[in-house]
C-alpha cells in the first residue's frame, strides 16, 4: 500500500494486488477510523486488546465492523459507530459507552421469528437469540455462539475462535434493509435484521468447504455437520 496523500479532508492511496503491477487508486475519508486503518495498519485488519480489563477489540472481515468483548461477552458494533470504536481504545470509559449503548439497543426478534417460521423445529427463540439446531446461538447483536443445549446457555468452553471467547467468526459480505411479505404482512427489516438473518441462514446450511468457518468447530461439530450433509444429499437423491 503507497500512501499518495493526506489532506484535511481525505486519504488517498494506492494497492497493488498480489501478481499485479498497476494499483488501485482509492480515496477515502480523513477519520479516526481511517487513519488507523489506512496510515497506521496498512489496510490490515484493527486490532486492540486491553487485558487487564478484559477488553478485547477485533474488526470483522468486513471494514468498519468490529467485534467488542468485555469480560467475555460479546457485541458486533455497526458500520457508522467505527470513529467512536477507534477513538475508545485510550479511554476504557468510551468503550464501557459503547458497550453499554449498544446492548441498550439489541435487535427486536419478533421482527423475524415470523419470517424464521418456515425452518420448524430446526430454529428455537430464546431470550438471548436465535438457536439452530441446537449447535449454534445467534444473539441478538448478531453474534454466532456454540450453544449448550443441556444448559441451555452459549457455550464458550467449546473453542477457542477468530473472535475469542468463543463467539463464531462468519462474514456477512454485505448488509442492507429488506422489506418482505410474510402472511400478506410487510415486514421491514433493518441492517442488523439482514446480519442476524444471513448468519442464521449460513448456519442452517453451512459451507463446509469455507475453512475460516470450520476451522473454529470442534471436530465433534464438524462431524455432525458433514454427518448432516451427506443425509440431505441422499435424501435430494431420492426426490
Amino acid at each position: 500500500m503507497d500512501i499518495i496523500e493526506t489532506n484535511k479532508h481525505s486519504i488517498i492511496y494506492k494497492e497493488k494486488p498480489i501478481g499485479e503491477a498497476s494499483g488501485v487508486v482509492t480515496v477515502v475519508p480523513n477519520t479516526p477510523y481511517f487513519r488507523m486503518k489506512v496510515l497506521e495498519n496498512k489496510g490490515e485488519r484493527i486490532k486492540k486488546d486491553i487485558p487487564i480489563e478484559g477488553v478485547e477489540i477485533l474488526e470483522t472481515f468486513n471494514g468498519m465492523i468490529f467485534n467488542i468483548t468485555l469480560n467475555g461477552v460479546t457485541i458486533t458494533t455497526r458500520p457508522n459507530m467505527a470513529d467512536a470504536v477507534v477513538e475508545s481504545f485510550d479511554d476504557i470509559e468510551k468503550i464501557y459507552k459503547i458497550f453499554d449503548e449498544y446492548n441498550n439497543n439489541k435487535y427486536n426478534m419478533s421482527l423475524l421469528t415470523g419470517v424464521l417460521s418456515k425452518y420448524g423445529d430446526r430454529i428455537k427463540t430464546f431470550p438471548a437469540g436465535f438457536v439452530i439446531d441446537n449447535i449454534f446461538l445467534i444473539d441478538r447483536t448478531g453474534v454466532a455462539w456454540f450453544w449448550d443445549k443441556e444448559k441451555q446457555k452459549i457455550n464458550t468452553d467449546s473453542k477457542k475462535t477468530n473472535l475469542g471467547s468463543g463467539a463464531i467468526c462468519i462474514v456477512v459480505n454485505k448488509t442492507q434493509n429488506l422489506t418482505l411479505k410474510h402472511n400478506e404482512c410487510i415486514i421491514k427489516i433493518d441492517r442488523m435484521g439482514y446480519i442476524i438473518l444471513s448468519k442464521i441462514e449460513f448456519l442452517l446450511n453451512p459451507n463446509l468447504k469455507d475453512n475460516v468457518f470450520m476451522d473454529q468447530l470442534p471436530k465433534r461439530i464438524q462431524t455432525i455437520l458433514q454427518r448432516n450433509e451427506m443425509i440431505n444429499k441422499s435424501n435430494e437423491s431420492f426426490i
